[in-house]
């Protein structure tokens, strides 16, 4: 049976119940005052004496009744108090936890860069409504979490490894680099199977990526890139020529290396990567060659933060410098 106030049943269970409370009383009053009546009269009490006692006997017990009845409802009423009081203390405690984690949070948030697009999220995430398709929704969890993992991992201070080839992290880096672009080009990454006039230069990544490079130069970020090729040949190669021109025309320092020329242990753990302003290393390990004349996919990029294997980078990138040559 429903346990709800406005419950007809209910109502009439807890109506019936206070009838049989209230009729046990007279009952009770009854029998005492006539109880008294019979006892008065047994002992030949004149005939007002007699009923005064009974009178007086059965209110003392009316009222003993209602006093009793008073003090147990008195103590239910107290221990509800009691309760309620205890409920509330509790929901005012964890709304007061609540609002002292999100004060706290908020202002750490006030004392990073990030505080404007972080208020600018929530702002915005409050404007999905439960009317919106589901799809919206879990999409929007989806990136939001991403996000969060990010830079859950970057604050840590770990190096971060996604499948595939990571276009955002790569243009992202360079739009937001503010001093320095340190980038090597590997023939096998980024060339075709013909070539580099059908490597990475010419698909739609190639083509934002130098935009983005040449707004980096304009705000005066220094930029160098060495092509390294995978044949001494390739030196002359006109396709590589003609896009090491394009980047000197955007203010790039361009070089070219011969890995033959390096010494032994440099020449076999050659790898693609970039470094951002000294402090981020961008790398991308591609797959083996499936098929000639086809550029091979990315496995996996990574984005190293540890400043002792950011420092080898640095350290590497300039040794490659030194011993590359400038295209003239």
């Amino acid at each position: 049976m429903s346990a709800e106030p406005g419950n007809p049943a209910r109502a009439g269970v807890g109506a019936g119940a206070r009838r049989l409370h209230v009729l046990r009383r007279v009952l009770v009053t009854l029998v005492l005052g006539g109880g008294t009546y019979l006892v008065t009269t047994i002992l030949q009490m004149p005939q007002i004496w007699a009923v005064m006692l009974s009178v007086f006997v059965g209110g003392v017990a009316l009222v003993v009744e209602y006093l009793a009845d008073f003090e147990n409802r008195l103590e239910l009423v107290e221990a509800e108090q009691v309760d309620h009081f205890a409920t509330i203390e509790n929901l005012l405690r964890e709304k007061f936890t609540s609002i002292n984690e999100a004060t706290e949070l908020f202002g750490r948030v006030e004392d990073t860069e990030l505080r404007t697009v972080l208020t600018d999220l929530l702002r915005h995430s409050t404007r999905l409504t439960p009317d919106e398709p589901e799809l919206v929704g879990t999409f929007v969890r989806s990136e939001i979490s991403r996000i969060s993992e990010v830079v859950k991992e970057l604050g840590d201070g770990v190096d971060i490894t996604r499948d595939g080839e990571d276009h955002d992290w790569l243009l992202g880096l360079t739009s937001s680099a503010r001093f320095s672009i340190d980038a090597t080009s590997l023939a096998a990454v980024d060339a075709g199977g013909q070539g580099f006039d059908d490597g990475l230069w010419l698909t739609d990544l190639g083509q934002r990526y130098l935009d983005a490079q040449r707004r980096a130069v304009e705000r005066g970020v220094t930029i160098r890139r060495i092509f390294v090729m995978d044949r001494s040949d390739q030196a002359s190669d006109p396709q590589l020529l003609r896009i090491c021109k394009e980047h000197q025309l955007m203010g790039i320092r361009v070089r070219i290396l011969d890995p033959i020329t390096l010494p032994g242990t440099r020449r076999t753990s050659m790898f693609d990567f970039i470094v951002f302003d000294a402090r981020v290393s961008y790398e991308s390990t591609p797959a083996a060659w499936i098929q000639e004349g086809m550029r091979p996919s990315i496995v996996h990029t990574r984005l190293v933060v540890r400043q002792g294997r950011v420092r080898d980078r640095i350290q590497r990138f300039e040794d490659l410098w030194t011993s590359a040559q400038d295209l003239d």
